[in-house]
């Protein structure tokens, strides 16, 4: 009995220095126990559905995307809500690590290194269900296409496609939608997201949702230029398993937002 006991005892002592050694001779087991790396990401503090600050939490699509994509590589995120004024300074007074919600352009490439395109943002034509649905401002030449003049889409269609008959005296995308409506305008031109959950939370059923945008804008994370490289490689890792594996598409439905949202769909 008590050689039983010694041979026990010697056996669970050559394991206990086993793990030991196993630890010296390999920190990243004791790395992998220690707590995820954290990155900073700051986004503007309200610009639903992409992203809000609300109560100390950030919510959004966008937010949602970002938080899985980087679960799959073992990197938490931290959100921060600022005003829009205030996010390039502090990207470049190093107080966050990146900003969220960025949309990708050769202007912005001086400054700013971006990671792969996690969702497709831009203007959309939203037109009553009856009617057939259109993602080329061309078809629309002669026909009239209601979108707020502070909007960004107004000077884009005005230079694009200056033969669309414009309606810009509507003060926001509510407004927008029920011109459509009332038979005053052909579509609304409104952002691909925002067009699409407020048409479905104020008029479901009335608005068919847009396969396509007319304009299409790239978002992705961005970061100072040069400073977040190995972050950005293995945040595109992440987005590759996410669009893969039908999470992306599950947020999308969560969301409310258009099949044309998800960069593989462009």
């Amino acid at each position: 009995m008590e050689h039983d006991m010694s041979v026990k005892l010697c056996f669970f002592v050559l394991i206990a220095l086993g793990v030991l050694m196993s630890a010296t001779l390999h920190p990243e087991l004791i790395v992998a126990a220690e707590e995820k790396a954290a990155v900073k990401l700051a986004h503007i503090e309200n610009f639903e559905p992409f992203a809000a600050a609300k109560e100390g939490k950030s919510e959004g699509l966008a937010i949602d995307i970002i938080t899985e994509v980087l679960a799959r590589v073992n990197i938490k995120v931290v959100f921060v809500g600022e005003h829009q004024d205030r996010l390039d300074d502090l990207v470049s007074k190093g107080q966050v690590d990146g900003l969220a919600f960025l949309g990708i352009n050769a202007e912005r490439k001086k400054t700013y290194d971006f990671s792969d395109p996690y969702l497709i943002s831009g203007g959309a034509l939203f037109v009553k269900t009856a009617n057939p649905v259109s993602s080329d401002l061309k078809e629309l030449e002669g026909k009239t296409v209601a979108t707020p003049l502070k909007g960004p889409l107004a000077g884009y269609i005005q230079e694009k496609f200056p033969k669309v008959k414009l309606v810009t005296e509507v003060k926001d995308y509510a407004e927008t939608l029920q011109v459509v409506l009332d038979g005053k305008a052909d579509a609304a031109a409104l952002n691909t997201q925002s067009g699409a959950v407020l048409a479905k939370q104020l008029f479901a059923g009335k608005f068919l949702l847009p396969r396509k945008g007319f304009l299409e804008v790239p978002i992705g994370i961005g970061v100072a230029k040069g400073k977040q490289e190995y972050f950005l490689t293995q945040f595109n890792v992440g987005l590759k398993a996410v669009l893969a594996d039908g999470t992306y598409d599950k947020l999308v439905e969560k969301w409310g937002v258009p099949p044309a949202t998800k960069p593989s769909n462009r």
